[in-house]
């Protein structure tokens, strides 16, 4: 059973040359019981994108050298560069955090713009991409049968990073699990150009796209505050930030 901390050294995106190895990540879901996907905060010791105003939580092992960490050197994790998993492919803990999961959780909760609703200004370069609907690569739709998805990344952040925190908009051939948000019928829906007839935008399945590999543009699509509301709820669970929005 995994719990909430835990740090997995999990296969570096293809994308990075090999030589660079396994890459430590915290797991920061709560479902202990694994119905649902896993989702890691990335942890790096290049603090390249925290220069950028990434969210992160930079943590030192050398401060507490008895705690069993999982990391070695001085690590930033990344809250604003997430990534999802299959629960039974996490394999063996490194090591678990403690003390530092406050800190993590409230880093979490501004990195996902809880609370910031949805974005009011034009779909031009710079501006606030929150509750905008992207259209992703055909690279994601090939590996992660996706075609569009949500941007939940805190406002500032999607203005300039080229990192963008997202949950997946899939059809109804999915299987809903409880915290997937449904919708249906809903006007900002029949003006994509793909036949959803019942949506689910799949709360567990937060991941983080990257720009320009994975997402090939921003949509002039904004979802309803109330949609946006209940996706916030549903995430709130999901990482159990009940207390830190």
């Amino acid at each position: 059973m995994s719990h909430p901390g835990e740090v997995y050294y999990l296969p570096p995106d293809p994308r990075e040359p090999a030589s660079k190895g396994a890459r430590p990540h915290v797991l920061l879901s709560v479902d202990t019981a694994a119905r649902e996907p896993s989702t890691l905060a990335h942890g790096s010791t290049s603090g390249r994108d925290a220069a950028y105003g990434a969210r992160h939580i930079l943590i030192d092992p050398r401060a507490a050298p008895l705690l069993r960490m999982g990391f070695s050197r001085p690590t930033y994790v990344y809250t604003s560069r997430l990534v999802s998993t299959i629960p039974s492919e996490l394999g063996s803990s490194a090591g678990r955090l403690t003390f530092e999961m406050p800190r993590i959780r409230v880093s979490l909760a501004r990195a996902l713009g809880l609370g910031t609703g949805v974005t009011r200004e034009a779909n031009v370069p710079g501006s606030n991409r929150r509750g905008r609907l992207v259209e992703t690569t055909r690279e994601v739709v090939e590996d992660w049968d996706v075609r569009h998805a949500l941007v939940l990344t805190d406002p500032e952040y999607s203005r300039y990073g080229y990192q963008q925190t997202v949950v997946p908009l899939l059809d109804e051939g999915f299987e809903v699990g409880d915290l997937d948000v449904q919708a249906s019928d809903e006007g900002w829906l029949k003006t994509l150009d793909w036949n959803y007839g019942t949506a689910v935008l799949a709360v567990p399945m937060v991941s983080t796209l990257y720009l320009p590999d994975h997402i090939a543009r921003f949509l002039d699509i904004v979802v309803p505050e109330d949609v946006m509301a209940a996706v916030e709820r549903a995430l709130v669970a999901h990482f159990g930030l009940e207390g830190y929005v």
